[in-house]
């Protein structure tokens, strides 16, 4: 149990302009970090035409990004003790755009599969860096906030989507839309750093000295203190976060990844085959926005209990109906479920006690993204045998996971063996 009185509590409950900007500064970055690859993902079908792609090569491509993640992923707690979780998440966004503008000139499969092993291994980064940093600003906030930033994360996915589906429809060249991407990229995410919108100091700053790796916030999910548990406990209890984690990004995966293939076979023309997309973070958006509500109301393990259920019932709608709107409606269905699963499961990450600063979110973070390298090829392979049905069991696999996993979770002011 930790001690009654938190770091919050002894922060100034005011909130100054500075910390209202930090807020504003982590929207962007996570506005900037979902539009970016969203963009890309309409443009998949003509890609895979341009190349003379097979479904399988399509999807070892893809794979790419997440040996990418594995390779760069766990240096991010490195980086963001030297740098600042600000300045690592603001800088690593300019990686992102110049390998997105790569990926949407590539002429060959190589070229591709290399720009987006770049995009995987920055994002990785960049993933843990804007958590932490919005992590710190929750602390200081006093409140529960962190879904909030993830609904960022998914507005920008849809936009991104939405945007990136007008410029098919309209005939703009890749290479040309994606300049576009990469200049607004910068605008959004590399602004709030130059304008000092960012927590200054070390991300170090805001944890309890007794207990540097703790997060204290009473708003927030836990993982059972490691000081009650041995080594091998906490990497196995590590594990199945990091899988659970994985598991709530199978959807995503598949609406980011597949859902424009299938749309595609399934009727949809250019200009709405990103639809997929906006289907499931549109209800995400929704989630993010009062998930962290909810989290209080319902407790973690209710949420990502019922969040499984939601993703099953979604991909199973979308694989018995095997239409545009069937697709569609089991999109919008799964993204409801998985809303808040991956701001809960960083959380619980970040709450491990003694370990430093953005430690435990890379850890988990590059579990999550060791689960899923495989995923791509081999939902591509089978693709290719048996129809692209097989991305919509990917990810109800990723709904029955939730339902299995969620007890490793508990609520804040529990006793460590709930």
């Amino acid at each position: 149990m930790r001690p009654a009185t938190s770091l919050s509590s002894r922060l100034s409950p005011q909130r100054a302009p500075e910390l209202i900007r930090a807020r504003a500064g982590v929207y962007l970055v996570f506005l900037a970090n979902g539009l970016g690859f969203a963009n890309l993902v309409p443009r998949f079908p003509q890609i895979v035409t341009q190349l003379g792609l097979s479904k399988a090569a399509f999807g070892q491509a893809v794979a790419a990004a997440s040996v990418g993640a594995l390779v760069a992923g766990l240096a991010a707690s490195w980086l963001i003790s030297r740098l600042t979780s600000a300045k690592v998440a603001s800088l690593g966004m300019l990686v992102v755009a110049l390998a997105l503008l790569g990926a949407g000139l590539a002429r060959s499969w190589i070229v591709l599969a290399g720009c987006l092993l770049v995009v995987g291994g920055t994002d990785a980064i960049v993933d843990v860096a804007q958590n932490a940093h919005g992590l710190r600003v929750q602390r200081r906030w006093g409140a529960s906030i962190v879904t909030s930033f993830h609904a960022a994360w998914s507005l920008g996915a849809v936009l991104g989507a939405a945007m990136g589906q007008a410029m098919a429809g309209a005939g703009v060249g890749i290479g040309t839309h994606m300049m576009l991407t990469a200049v607004l990229l910068l605008i959004i995410s590399v602004g709030p750093l130059l304008a000092g919108w960012f927590l200054p100091g070390q991300d170090s700053a805001d944890r309890d000295p007794a207990q540097p790796g703790a997060s204290d916030d009473s708003h927030q999910t836990s993982l059972p203190a490691s000081s009650h548990r041995s080594l091998p406990v906490t990497v196995l209890v590590l594990s199945i976060v990091g899988l659970l984690c994985a598991a709530s990004m199978f959807p995503e995966d598949v609406a980011m990844n597949w859902s424009s293939l299938l749309l595609s076979e399934q009727g949809a023309t250019a200009g709405h085959v990103g639809l997929g997309l906006v289907a499931l973070q549109g209800t995400m958006i929704v989630g993010r926005l009062v998930g962290d509500r909810i989290i209080d109301a319902a407790g973690s393990r209710a949420v990502i209990a019922w969040g499984g259920a939601l993703v099953t019932l979604g991909m199973s709608i979308a694989l018995l109906l095997s239409s545009v709107p069937g697709t569609l409606i089991g999109m919008a269905i799964s993204g409801a479920g998985c809303a808040v699963a991956v701001p809960v499961t960083y959380s619980a990450a970040d709450d491990v006690e003694g370990l430093p600063p953005g430690l435990g979110l890379t850890v988990v973070s590059w579990l999550a993204r060791l689960t899923g390298l495989l995923a791509p090829p081999v939902v591509g392979w089978l693709a290719d045998d048996h129809g692209l049905w097989v991305a919509l069991a990917y990810g109800l696999l990723g709904g029955l996971i939730m339902v299995t996993c969620w007890p490793i979770l508990r609520r804040r002011g529990t006793e460590d063996d709930a």
